[in-house]
């Protein structure tokens, strides 16, 4: 069996956030190639402050990312990782961290992406008075494991001080950012940036995992980096009733990035739960 196409091949991570050492482990396992960073100003994409608003989808500046990195190391292949933070997009009030992760190959013609969503993530914020008690809210954020962010309690976000990862840092921009307010309330917030977040930093490297596990799997057809599973077959009869549910989830489906190759993968139920049958449990 041939090596690897990546083996040993030198691939450009683009970071501003010291995402190397959580990604490049993975990829170390599982591919064996030469991930290096390349340290570039990637918050003209966006900012998790929103100082900077993200114009495109978190995949698609991902690939831009990984193209900043590209073009200025020459090479031809390249990765990076968009994080997004907010109100999740399954389970009603609760907020999730969903991290992608792309590889950008421009002499194959092809981009291998990867996703993982976290509801473990610390994300806290508070629009506080300069001398008011802080103990729970400094308990919830985590801090000063997780750093946090301070700006004047302003409708456009600007003056913000990041990086907070101490009692007298905390105190010193309260006292700066209670100046600029129009009210002297400041708004506190989680520094979600990677290198401030450590439960960030654990789905970054979840992410990083299922990546370079899949850039790993090469198609049955054309030996392609990036076989992998794109979806699923779905229906099912209840073991009771034995009607379908034709949304219910059967097996796997793999596919290829580049050919059209489709096989089908790991079976998840051969029968449905009457549990979960719309006619046995209305």
């Amino acid at each position: 069996m041939s090596a690897h196409p990546y083996v040993d091949k030198r691939i450009a991570l683009t970071t501003k956030h010291d995402k190397l050492r959580l990604i490049k482990p993975a990829f170390d396992e599982y591919v064996g190639c030469e991930l290096f960073e390349v340290n570039l100003d990637t918050d003209q994409l966006g900012t998790f402050t929103g100082e900077i608003e993200r114009d495109a989808p978190p995949r698609e500046t991902a690939i831009q990312k990984a193209r900043l990195g590209m073009k200025e190391t020459g090479l031809l292949l390249g990765i990076a990782s968009e994080g997004s933070v907010g109100p999740d997009p399954v389970v009603p009030f609760i907020h999730s961290n969903i991290e992608h992760l792309v590889l950008v190959d421009d002499e194959k013609g092809i981009i291998i992406s990867e996703i993982h969503r976290s509801i473990e993530i610390t994300a806290a914020t508070i629009t506080a008075a300069p001398d008011q008690d802080l103990t729970s809210f400094l308990e919830k954020a985590d801090f000063p494991n997780h750093a946090l962010i301070v700006r004047p309690n302003t409708q456009i976000k600007s003056n913000c001080i990041k990086g907070v990862n101490n009692f007298e840092q905390l105190q010193e921009a309260i006292e700066i950012s209670s100046k600029l307010s129009p009210n002297s309330f400041v708004v506190i917030e989680s520094d979600l940036r990677a290198m401030h977040s450590p439960s960030r930093q654990r789905n970054i490297e979840e992410v990083a995992k299922l990546l370079a596990k899949r850039v790993s799997q090469l198609c049955p057809n054309c030996q392609m980096p990036g076989w992998g599973r794109v979806g699923y077959e779905r229906g099912l009869n209840c073991s009771e009733c034995k009607l379908e549910n034709p949304d219910a989830i059967r097996q796997e489906k793999l596919s290829c990035v580049k050919c059209d190759h489709v096989e089908l993968g790991n079976v998840i139920a051969s029968v449905l739960d009457p549990a979960q049958c719309h006619f046995c449990n209305p």
